[in-house]
């Protein structure tokens, strides 16, 4: 195949061009990732006419015969769109690709890579793709290669004028926990509202494209640090994407890293904002851990037991279950998860009425960690698994928070964020995974 022209793909030659597999899939052509062709056809020239949410193909014969039609084929827009932050980790141990929204995509594609062979698989395969924004340095160079070879497609990622791409470097205590220091502006901060991103919300409210539409949108609080300083937009971009996208497709990860978060912008992006004669949409799920739940809980004036010398207890049974109820209820939202750390996690989907409500808890898993393992990743990793199995293989609440521990408790025994899945002890990895 010749690939005549990427112009529209990528603004400037000297970002790494993405592999292109040409395959038939239904109706449907997928760039990057694995692919698993189901025909085999020789075509004499590829041209790449846009490279958008719906970009499309245009396949030409050259054999000579003028009389033959071009045949277009449109790109399927990702099943999952994680967006916010895509940087490095500077950790004891090296240096890791990270930020929690790229984390998350990663796991997402090795987790559908594992079911394309499932024996459930309908061969209709999710994918996952990364909204990012990357400095033109090196190190951003690197990251958009790392997460292709991942399988995440970076059709979405963009790259600044001026900024670098963003380090974090992690400083971690004794039990392997981290707390991050961040370059300031980094090229993560300057994430902006591109048409191809509005394409993928507009097609979500066209009901007559069901299974081509994005299901889940996944952000976390901390991209939108700087708010409007600096000329930051990732702010603007991710509360647009929260309020634009449907009822029900947003996932929140509360990441709250001091200083770089406000009670109101925080509670922005859980509780949305209305559109003129409508309520603010649901979101789907959000994701916090303990300390963010006292504090949340705080923010919004509600009676939390955290505070009562009975903390322990209202971290579990029904006490917890009230908690999340009421946080639910406040913040608008259809779940709410809260992870423990060793002590694994709870989930709350709420029904049309709190008697409709299911809770289920997990204690998590004993693991035995290397002396170089670190906690980085593991609650991307959780999500990751969570989502999988909630949103895109539909399969109970206690199932899906089985598998999130599992693969939560897996990456928080080895070091950096995204470990390779076929490396877990294998009870835990049957868990997680469809692949054994």
């Amino acid at each position: 195949f010749a690939i005549s022209s990427l112009s529209n793909c990528f603004a400037n030659s000297f970002v790494p061009q993405p592999i292109i597999y040409p395959t038939i899939n239904g109706h449907e052509a997928i760039i990057g990732g694995r692919l698993k062709p189901r025909h085999n056809f020789h075509i004499g020239n590829f041209d790449v006419h846009q490279c958008s949410s719906n970009a499309i193909l245009r396949l030409s014969s050259n054999s000579g015969d003028s009389n033959s039609d071009d045949q277009s084929i449109s790109i399927s827009p990702p099943s999952v769109l994680c967006v916010g932050e895509t940087l490095w980790d500077s950790l004891p141990s090296g240096i890791y690709l990270g930020g929690a929204p790229s984390n998350v995509a990663a796991h997402l594609a090795s987790l559908f890579h594992s079911s394309d062979s499932s024996p459930t698989n309908n061969n209709n395969n999710p994918t996952v793709a990364i909204a990012a924004c990357l400095g033109k340095d090196q190190l951003g160079k690197e990251a958009h290669r790392r997460l292709s070879i991942k399988g995440v497609r970076t059709d979405y990622i963009q790259f600044h004028d001026e900024w670098e791409t963003g380090m974090a470097t992690a400083i971690l205590d004794e039990n392997g926990d981290a707390t991050y220091e961040f370059n300031t502006p980094a090229a993560w901060d300057g994430l902006q509202l591109e048409d191809r991103l509005l394409e993928l919300i507009q097609q979500n409210d066209n009901d007559e494209i069901v299974q081509s539409t994005t299901r889940v949108f996944i952000m976390g609080s901390i991209a939108g640090r700087l708010q409007n300083d600096h000329g930051a937009t990732s702010s603007s971009t991710l509360t647009a994407i929260r309020n634009s996208a449907p009822e029900g497709t947003v996932v929140l990860d509360v990441n709250l890293r001091s200083p770089w978060y406000t009670p109101e912008s925080v509670l922005k992006l859980a509780q949305g904002e209305p559109e003129e004669g409508k309520s603010p949409n649901k979101l789907a799920l959000l994701k916090l851990n303990e300390e963010e739940l006292f504090t949340l809980e705080q923010w919004c004036g509600l009676k939390s037991a955290s505070s009562s010398e009975h903390e322990d207890d209202a971290l579990s049974g029904d006490a917890l279950k009230q908690r999340m109820e009421q946080l639910a209820n406040h913040l608008n939202t259809w779940r709410v998860c809260v992870t423990r750390g060793k002590d694994g996690a709870a989930l709350l989907c709420k029904g049309e009425d709190d008697d409709d409500n299911i809770f289920h808890e997990h204690s998590g898993n004993k693991l035995t960690t290397n002396n170089d393992g670190d906690t980085v990743g593991a609650g991307d990793a959780f999500l990751a698994a969570l989502v999988s199995s909630l949103f895109i293989q539909n399969e109970s609440p206690e199932r899906a928070l089985e598998r999130a521990c599992a693969l939560g408790g897996y990456v928080a025994g080895c070091r950096g964020a995204t470990p390779e899945h076929s490396d877990a002890p294998d009870d835990l990895r049957r868990v997680f995974s469809d692949s054994i």
